[in-house]
């Protein structure tokens, strides 16, 4: 079955005993760790319980599977229901759920997390159809699914915050709903008991927790601010972020500058063309992305995205320096605008 994040959360409530597997798989690690934990303590009450949670790492797992065909059997000395989580599981693990989630009469539950797994793998294709399985895909959240994350925060406590202070709200928060949530409590805190938000609250009671956000690096590069746009790389690289994730957010950028281009090209002014995207682009980003449109004509921009493809699978190919590949590929980018001027 294929569910999503929040549909996960609500199996966590009353975890069903039919459910023999979860499978959390996708780019957003910090989604796929939180969700894991989630999941396994709705069925064992605590992952420190060794007695009812153990977790492998792939890469210590025999070939045939052995070590989990055994735990996954296994009963608590305590009693309860146990679990059996896999960390960076991968398609080896397909021929044994194959064999042993639809003959198994265990309670315990099996969790398998993944970042290199994707939905056309054997893995997933195998259990989407299944009824004792959970599939869950993790994903970046874009600017869009994260102001109505937060759009839905504000509302729970009964704040108020007019577009432009949404839009500002959003560029200083992350992809990581845990983390935003934290914000959205301290800025509740802050405020008291006044109920509007203004921009100044927002900079003074929340934490710029984007950091140099993917915006940033998005716009410095195509702005041509190599500095800029190299340091803003360098930040996101030491917060943890994954080359390819920062690789596919400059092609997200570089598409919305192509789409918008397409629009003119057919007729439509520049507002018609800027007010088509969506989710609707921050007001205090205008003025860069209209420069951006008039630096980057058609040719131009699907050169970019060309380069982005190449830079995107070399940092996903084995024995390829992907932080420098990906590095490189920036500085390029954003070294070609004063070629373009």
């Amino acid at each position: 079955m294929n569910y999503k994040p929040a549909q996960l959360e609500s199996f966590c409530l009353n975890p069903s005993l039919s459910i023999k597997c979860v499978i959390l798989f996708g780019t957003n690690e910090g989604e796929i760790a939180t969700l894991q934990k989630k999941c396994a303590e709705a069925v064992c009450e605590s992952v420190e319980d060794a007695f009812r949670y153990q977790a492998f790492e792939m890469a210590d797992i025999s070939k045939d599977g052995a070590e989990i065909y055994a735990d996954f059997h296994s009963q608590s000395l305590m009693g309860g229901r146990r679990v059996t989580a896999v960390k960076n599981a991968d398609n080896n693990l397909a021929p044994l759920l194959k064999k042993m989630i639809p003959e198994t009469n265990s309670d315990n539950l099996l969790i398998l997390s993944s970042t290199t797994l994707n939905t056309k793998s054997s893995l997933i294709t195998w259990a989407k159809d299944r009824d004792d399985v959970i599939i869950v895909g993790c994903y970046e959240e874009r600017a869009g699914d994260i102001a109505e994350e937060a759009s839905k925060m504000l509302k729970e406590k009964g704040l108020i915050a007019d577009i432009s202070v949404m839009q500002f709200l959003c560029s200083r928060l992350s992809p990581d709903r845990k983390l935003n949530q934290s914000e959205i409590d301290k800025l509740e805190i802050f405020l008291g008991e006044r109920k509007n938000v203004t921009v100044n609250d927002i900079r003074q009671a929340i934490s710029d927790v984007a950091g140099a956000n993917y915006d940033d690096l998005c716009y410095h590069t195509a702005n041509g601010n190599t500095l800029q746009a190299c340091a803003a790389y360098d930040r996101l690289i030491k917060e943890g972020e994954q080359t390819a994730t920062l690789v596919r957010q400059l092609e997200y950028h570089f598409s919305k500058l192509l789409g918008c281009q397409a629009l003119i090209e057919s007729g439509k002014s520049l507002d018609e063309a800027l007010k088509s995207l969506r989710p609707p682009l921050m007001f205090y980003r205008k003025n860069d992305f209209t420069k951006q449109l008039k630096i980057w004509n058609r040719e131009r921009l699907l050169s970019a995205l060309n380069m982005l493809y190449d830079c995107e699978r070399d940092c996903k190919t084995t024995n390829i320096p992907d932080k420098q590949t990906a590095s490189y590929t920036i500085m390029r980018l954003a070294g070609a605008v004063k070629k373009f001027k």
